[in-house]
């Protein structure tokens, strides 16, 4: 049976009023769940909702059948990890410096590294082919490769849930295609239940599991990613 690991119950979204209500859906992990929506819909609030950087006007978030209120910050560290279009590190960090970081939910006061974490690192630095990039300083890779370094440390932070807010950014078509193709990889064989915002939906699509859409009239519809295609996708948007 499906593990269900995050529940949205009853949720309503939004800052000081209402964006979106009656959100209803679980996640499961080795799904790959796409979430789609034009721009200004609700769905970087919906991430930032479930990161609990902002609060939830009225309903329920869980993780493991448990209120994310009842989680402190180190515990959904080690529950959600993050990628973003964000890359900006110190000038002086080098790849394994960033993916060390995944650990940091895990370490002690003096950050000394264990065996098991050193393994862990090695572990995805081997999926995602950046064992020839280890030692060069992340902001002098190419976007593409950037990418793979923080799917990377998303992995190495070894958390069920991994959402990810437009990955594809500012890379080119092969890339794009590589990146979806991975995810979908990661989700069934590392059994992570992922949700990724983003606008490439033809590419996206044919990888995808499930799909999120947060449609035109602010409404959230949810099904397998086999119910859709690119024409109801954009009729639900636009």
């Amino acid at each position: 049976m499906d593990e269900v690991i995050l529940q949205l119950e009853n949720l309503t979204i939004g800052y000081n009023k209402p964006l979106l209500s009656s959100i209803n859906t679980n996640l499961l992990r080795g799904d790959f769940n796409l979430l789609l929506g034009a721009n200004g819909v609700g769905k970087s609030t919906l991430i930032k909702t479930i990161l609990q950087q902002i609060k939830t006007l009225s309903g329920q978030i869980k993780i493991k059948n448990k209120n994310l209120q009842e989680y402190n910050h180190t515990d959904i560290s080690k529950l959600i990890s993050i990628v973003t279009t964000n890359n900006n590190f110190d000038a002086n960090l080098t790849v394994s410096d960033v993916l060390n970081l995944g650990r940091i939910p895990y370490l002690n006061f003096f950050a000394k590294m264990k065996e098991e974490d050193i393994l862990l690192v090695n572990k995805y630095a081997h999926l995602l082919n950046l064992e020839a990039l280890k030692q060069k300083y992340f902001n002098q890779l190419s976007d593409g490769q950037k990418q793979k370094v923080l799917i990377a440390r998303a992995l190495i932070q070894d958390t069920p849930i991994i959402i990810l807010d437009e990955p594809t950014a500012h890379l080119d078509v092969r890339n794009r295609m590589l990146i979806f193709k991975l995810l979908r990889s990661i989700a069934i064989n590392e059994n992570k239940a992922i949700v990724c915002a983003t606008h490439e939906i033809d590419l996206a699509l044919k990888q995808a599991t499930k799909v999120w859409i947060i449609d035109k009239h602010n409404n959230f519809i949810e099904d397998r990613a086999e119910k859709f295609n690119t024409e109801i996708i954009y009729c639900n948007l636009f």
